[in-house]
């Protein structure tokens, strides 16, 4: 039967008879937008974490962030309420370490080389742990490893913008952008590295962090987690990454995408939740019927006459859920030629039942 037969069978997505976390082993935690914003904590993160250690899934903390070492993020995370050692933290540098090790094991650099290091001592710790020495200056250097820091200058970006066009091995720890902070969003190390890339016309030879799979892949072994659940705030780190691994992911609002970005989205996160603690409570059934999906009350509809879909009932959440699943309905079945998810949200206009959610979140 076609899509828009009132007949159509019904498919139900997703079926959670208990807790979201208790479909897991192991839940992974992007930091930044999820646990805390700069130096606050997000509500309910730490009652979150608690109630994961009573139900014995494990966790496991994960940060692209290069400017702290396991044990000062460990440390913030304490200060927070929420429970945590070195030895549950996994870093950027840390994978950005694993990703020079290649490079030294294909023979493209010695191990000897100096690094020139650009952003903040976590990147000069993980190098110290895997056995390479870090600088500060770059004379003769003939690998670059940048990452976050604050206060990463103008001069040594171009030090480092000198170095790679002469030839030096250049990873990066991370490419995001921006970087949410309790003020607002501010530029990442990914907007650093572009500075660099514009400089010397190329990119990175390589990419510790996410969605590059060294970082998770590194979490997963560091774990020992068998199911695990990605956690993450970002679709183009978090749930890139955790597609370029295998394992599902779920997208929160807490951090930087709003429902703007998931409608606009062409990458699809198995879940959406408005926080963390959307964890510890049931993940609703999201049921398709024809061109209609319904999520614990809330109703996506879409009129192929003109091309839009009404969201109605339940809450913001649930709706955005039945949207999203809509969203991808349309896209499998090919609508209106689409390829893409944004294609999608292009070809469909969305009536919500409070204007103005989808022209772009608060920040």
């Amino acid at each position: 039967m076609s899509a828009q037969d009132p007949g159509a069978d019904v498919k139900t997505l997703g079926t959670q008879p208990q807790t979201l976390a208790e479909c897991f082993d192991c839940i992974l935690f992007d930091l930044d937008g999820v646990l805390y914003r700069g130096s606050q904590a997000i509500n309910g993160a730490s009652e979150t974490l608690k109630t994961l250690v009573t139900m014995n899934i494990g966790r496991c903390f994960i940060t692209n962030n290069a400017s702290r070492t396991p044990a000062q993020v460990a440390a913030h995370l304490r200060e927070l309420g929420i429970d945590a050692a070195p030895i549950d933290v996994a870093t950027s540098p840390q994978a950005a370490v694993l990703v020079l090790e290649d490079f030294v094991a294909n023979g493209r650099v010695s191990a000897r080389e100096r690094v020139y290091v650009v952003g903040g001592g976590g990147i000069e710790w993980a190098l110290h742990e895997g056995g390479f020495e870090s600088t500060r200056d770059p004379e003769g250097c003939k690998v670059v490893m940048q990452g976050f820091g604050p206060s990463v200058s103008w001069t040594e970006l171009a030090e480092a913008a000198y170095l790679v066009a002469k030839g030096a091995l250049w990873i990066a720890t991370n490419l995001d952008a921006t970087f949410p902070t309790d003020r607002g969003i501010a530029p990442g190390n990914g907007s650093l590295v572009n500075a660099v890339a514009t400089a010397v016309g190329r990119g990175p030879d390589g990419v510790g962090g996410k969605p590059a799979p060294a970082l998770l892949e590194f979490a997963l072994e560091q774990s020992g987690a068998l199911s695990p659940l990605m956690v993450g705030d970002r679709y183009d780190t978090d749930i890139a990454g955790a597609i370029a691994v295998g394992i599902p992911g779920l997208l929160v609002l807490s951090g930087v995408c709003g429902p703007q970005e998931v409608w606009t989205s062409d990458l699809r996160s198995d879940y959406l939740a408005q926080d963390v603690t959307d964890l510890i409570v049931p993940y609703p059934d999201i049921v398709l019927e024809g061109d209609r999906a319904t999520c614990d009350g809330a109703i996506a509809t879409l009129n192929r006459a003109d091309r839009s879909a009404k969201v109605s009932g339940g809450s913001e959440i649930n709706g955005l859920r039945a949207l999203d699943a809509l969203k991808w309905h349309l896209l499998d079945e090919g609508f209106a030629g689409c390829a893409r998810g944004s294609e999608i949200a292009q070809t469909v206009r969305v009536e919500w039942p409070e204007s103005g959610l989808l022209e772009g979140k608060e920040r």
